[in-house]
Formats: C-alpha cells, sequence, structure tokens
C-alpha cells in the first residue's frame, strides 16, 4: 500500500470550539480577580480549554502499511494490521439520531471504538461518511493482506 489515508472529522471543531469557550470563561475569572479566591476554579476551565484548542486539530484516524492509527483528544493507538480482524459499523439507535461509528475488532476479541469518525442521522438512516470510510478502511487491509501475502 503506498501513502497514507487520514480520516477527519467536523466534530473537532466542536471540541475546538469548546476549549475556545472554556479559555474564554477562564479569562474572564482571571479578569475578574477571581485567580487570587479561587485559583483551582479558574484552572479547572484554563486547562481543559487549552488542552482542547490544541489537541482538537491533531485528531484524526490514519491508515497506512502498517496498520490503523487514532490520535484523539485523550488516546493514542496504533493497531497492525496482523491485530485487526475486521473493521465494522456500529449503529446505536435513539429516538431522534441514530448514530453510526467504525470499530476495530481485534483479533484477541476486543473491539476500539473509533469515536472521532462517528457520524449521526435522523431515524435509522444508514450513514454515507462512516459506511465510505469503513469500506476504504477494509480495502486498504485486504491490499496490505494481499501484498504481504505475495512476499
Amino acid at each position: 500500500m503506498q501513502g497514507k489515508m487520514t480520516f477527519r472529522s467536523a466534530w473537532n471543531i466542536l471540541v475546538g470550539g469548546l476549549g475556545l469557550a472554556c479559555l474564554l470563561v477562564g479569562y474572564a475569572c482571571v479578569a475578574g480577580g477571581l485567580w487570587s479566591k479561587e485559583p483551582v476554579t479558574v484552572c479547572l476551565f484554563v486547562i481543559p480549554g487549552l488542552w482542547m484548542v490544541f489537541r482538537a486539530p491533531l485528531c484524526r484516524t490514519w491508515v497506512d502499511s502498517r496498520g490503523v492509527g487514532y490520535a484523539g483528544i485523550l488516546a493514542w493507538k496504533q493497531f497492525p494490521w496482523e491485530a485487526i480482524e475486521d473493521i465494522t459499523c456500529e449503529v446505536r439507535g435513539g429516538v431522534l439520531l441514530t448514530s453510526a461509528m467504525p470499530v476495530i475488532k481485534l483479533k484477541d476479541g476486543r473491539s476500539v471504538s473509533l469515536d472521532e469518525l462517528a457520524g449521526y442521522t435522523a431515524g435509522d438512516d444508514e450513514n454515507a461518511r462512516v459506511s465510505m470510510q469503513i469500506h476504504e478502511m477494509n480495502a486498504a487491509r485486504r491490499r496490505c493482506q494481499s501484498s504481504s501475502s505475495q512476499r
């Protein structure tokens, strides 16, 4: 397999916006003199806000010849193709919205949800973006497995 496919989500913009809102609340607390009275309260807004503002643009899932990589807000993981059994779609239904997200099924029985790639639709409609991403990841897995078996 040549190159690397990268998948990002528009949710990263929302997370970055929430981080910016936390920073603004923290700034308002500092400007209002709360820092000297309640520094812990200010830190509860500033530290997560900084983390979200700087991590959100870096969140992504990538697929390359080594496997599937995941960089989220809190976790960084790499799954080699040898450890992956399948990549499927998990659908969680609700009253108004249905969420679909890619799930990596590992050979040891564990499942890892790629939450940052989740897509939401009204009702029971299939999420075309999530289905396309799963299809591309599985196609890359088959290409890598066929190229390694030809060696």
